[in-house]
């Protein structure tokens, strides 16, 4: 069961910004990361060293989810599938808020002074939904014997 409820002129709202951020999406996901290393030196462990590709899943993760808003099986799915790959990366509970508070302050950057507000509460539902979802897929990997 989803515990994402949004509109439908939420959804078009998000995609709309999403859509607003692709010409610098490179730059962007360069920031995100960039961020998330800084305000948390010890994840940069977590990630290879060609950072090109984990920025593009980055942008085209965040696609998917986008396209599949009014299916949240569907996004479900595929979000719950991403968190049991995780856990063989050694991702904790913890992670999944840094990363939430590094997006977030990116979409603040990012976003139009008057649309900041707006925006940063539906992508703080999204990333929440993202989060939750994931770590009920690594929870489900882990082994309770």
């Amino acid at each position: 069961m989803s515990n994402l409820c949004l509109t439908p002129e939420e959804i078009h709202r998000l995609r709309s910004s999403f859509f607003e951020f692709i010409p610098v999406s490179q730059e962007l996901s360069q920031t995100f990361y960039a961020r998330l290393f800084e305000n948390h030196p010890e994840v940069r462990a977590y990630f290879k060293s060609d950072m090109q590709s984990q920025q593009d899943k980055l942008v085209d993760t965040l696609a998917v989810v986008l396209d599949t808003l009014e299916r949240t099986d569907k996004a479900e799915g595929i979000l719950t599938s991403l968190g049991e790959r995780h856990v063989n990366y050694g991702v904790t509970p913890e992670l999944y808020a840094y990363v939430e508070v590094a997006f977030l302050e990116l979409v603040a950057q990012y976003a139009k002074p008057e649309e900041r507000d707006e925006l940063e509460a539906l992508w703080s539902k999204l990333m929440n939904f993202v989060s939750i979802t994931m770590q009920k897929g690594a929870s489900a990997t882990v082994s309770t014997c």
